[in-house]
């Protein structure tokens, strides 16, 4: 609040105060009125500044928009986007030796000088993108006359229906149908969270691929899977996976669902060491 030169009310100096001289008190009671209101408003401000630093402190951890913005999900086509629960792990520097059990179902040569790993999560929009844009034409070129062998890991990361999705390819691996019903999943994948992938629509799946229903239910039920798709993911964290989908060729990593070219750049080149 100012006062400009026709305010009636004047506010006198201090020497007038001391001789007494000049103020009613009209003059007085509005002095203690500005300065009430001053103290007032000061008081109010302080508070607020404490209230939001609380409620800063306090409250939900800020966002970051790379991290989890529309979709929740994992890497942007190029690889330049985190996903929502990418791990704290740093990208390898160099080719990594990714160890794999022995009855992990492969396509391709057993014998093949090039091995590829692919680490995804069946409810990646971007993983969807690679098996339906990349995949065909890298299968067609490398994996059909037997020159890579390629196999799939688990990295189940964007919810509980993902763990569910992968559980359930493993069931199907015991009936010798893995690549028939991880291709069933891409190929009908649903928008991220919205339960397409969930118990009850998995068994379906393996009804529509021919399963036997009865012991994939079985399988399923029992969470026979649930510590491997745990462990896989969990490996995969070690090898510096922080999104899907991540290939490694011969351990090189390839991260995101890339141009072909690029693939098939990795591919050539560890075919012709």
């Amino acid at each position: 609040m100012s006062l400009d030169q026709n305010d009636q009310t004047s506010i006198k100096s201090d020497s007038d105060l001391a001789s007494g001289s000049g103020h009613n008190a009209n003059d007085l009671s509005f002095l203690a009125y500005i300065i009430g209101a001053s103290v007032l408003m000061g008081s109010i401000l302080i508070s607020a500044t404490l209230f939001y630093s609380l409620k800063q402190f306090s409250g939900s951890p800020v966002v970051d928009s790379s991290s989890n913005s529309a979709p929740a999900a994992a890497q942007q086509p190029q690889g330049t986007q985190q996903p929502a629960a990418a791990p704290s792990a740093a990208a390898p520097t160099g080719p990594v030796v990714v160890a794999l059990k022995s009855n992990v179902p492969f396509l391709g040569s057993a014998n093949a000088k090039v091995t590829v790993v692919e680490y995804a999560d069946y409810q990646c929009p971007y993983c969807e993108q690679f098996y339906s844009k990349t995949w065909p034409e890298l299968k067609a070129k490398y994996v059909d006359n037997g020159k890579i062998k390629f196999l799939y890991q688990d990295f189940a990361f964007l919810g509980p229906d993902s763990n569910t999705a992968a559980e359930a390819s493993h069931c199907a691996a015991d009936q010798n149908k893995f690549w028939q019903y991880h291709d069933y999943l891409f190929s009908n994948q649903g928008a991220e969270g919205s339960s397409w992938a969930i118990a009850s629509h998995q068994k379906e799946f393996a009804q529509a691929i021919g399963l036997n229903t009865v012991k994939f239910g079985q399988c399923l039920d029992s969470g026979k899977y649930k510590q491997e798709v745990l462990d896989e993911t969990a490996q995969g964290k070690t090898y510096g996976v922080t999104a899907t989908p991540s290939v490694f060729i011969n351990g090189t990593l390839i991260l995101g669902a890339q141009p072909l070219a690029n693939f098939e750049q990795a591919i050539d080149a560890a075919l012709s060491k």
